[in-house]
């Protein structure tokens, strides 16, 4: 009878699940990495502690609008003083948009400049720089958001007084600018520049002279009934309401202010309380 070997014999045995990993006759296999625990599930806020969040974030807000209130009684208060100026364009020039728009945009830069403002701060004592950081010419929109011919003009100052005072004194010194400037100024002085070449004038220069006149005469008359004029529609008076500083936008500010700081405590409160 033929023997078996020992390796049949051996692997014909109960239980024998063959050689081991890696050992003879098998083969080698790496461990795998080692995987780092899993996180332990995070923590919600108990209603407790929602509750006191709501309440610290309340608290932030209220102290937010409150910095605000108390910065606003801190500055000074200052008045607006208003007046409203009326600049009419001449038909000629209204039946070009672009060139009315430019005419209306030319009066309110006009209104600020040092020709306007520097004479009336020096009769009034103060600053052409202060003054001019303290004048603001506005264009009023008509119907149809369009912009009308009225410009609107806001004198700041510390008192109501003395903010109509000045308001009044910008109206009166533009007014003149605009006359000295005006095409009908400069036909006036042609006129009595030729009045005086008449008096002196005989014979053919005197009628030369007389037809100048009555040529300048007639500009003059066309230009008074369909030139460019400006007028004071309505006179300074004080705004009821103080100008600055302005309150409730502080109080606004301060607040959202407060909701960005409360928003940030509460991320961060959150998060210290779920973790501990």
């Amino acid at each position: 009878m033929t023997r078996p070997s020992d390796a049949a014999s051996v692997s014909d045995r109960p239980g024998w699940s063959g050689p081991p990993p890696g050992g003879p006759g098998g083969p080698y296999n790496q461990p795998g990495p080692r995987l780092p625990p899993p996180p332990p599930p995070a923590r919600r806020l108990t209603p407790a502690q929602g509750s006191r969040l709501a309440m610290i974030a309340g608290v932030i807000v209220v102290l937010g609008a409150l910095v605000g209130l108390l910065a606003t009684m801190a500055l000074p208060t200052k008045y607006a003083a208003r007046t409203l100026i009326e600049y009419h364009v001449s038909l000629e020039n209204a039946s070009e948009f672009l060139r009315t728009d430019r005419n209306m945009t030319t009066q309110t830069v006009l209104l600020t400049s040092r020709s306007v403002l520097g004479p009336v701060a020096e009769q009034n004592g103060v600053s052409a720089d202060v003054l001019a950081d303290n004048v603001n010419a506005t264009l009023i929109k008509g119907s149809n958001a369009v912009e009308s011919e009225i410009i609107q003009v806001d004198v700041l100052s510390s008192s109501r007084d003395s903010g109509v005072t000045l308001a009044n004194a910008i109206a009166k010194q533009y007014l003149q600018v605009v006359e000295a400037n005006s095409p009908k100024a400069y036909i006036q002085q042609q006129l009595d520049d030729a009045k005086k070449q008449l008096s002196s004038s005989v014979g053919a220069s005197a009628a030369n002279a007389q037809t100048r006149i009555n040529t300048l005469q007639g500009q003059l008359d066309i230009e008074n009934m369909t030139g460019n004029s400006a007028k004071v529609v309505v006179p300074a008076y004080s705004v009821a309401a103080p100008a600055e500083p302005n309150r409730p936008v502080a109080i606004a500010t301060g607040a959202l202010l407060g909701i960005l700081v409360a928003g940030l405590a509460a991320i961060f409160l959150s998060r210290r309380w779920t973790r501990s």
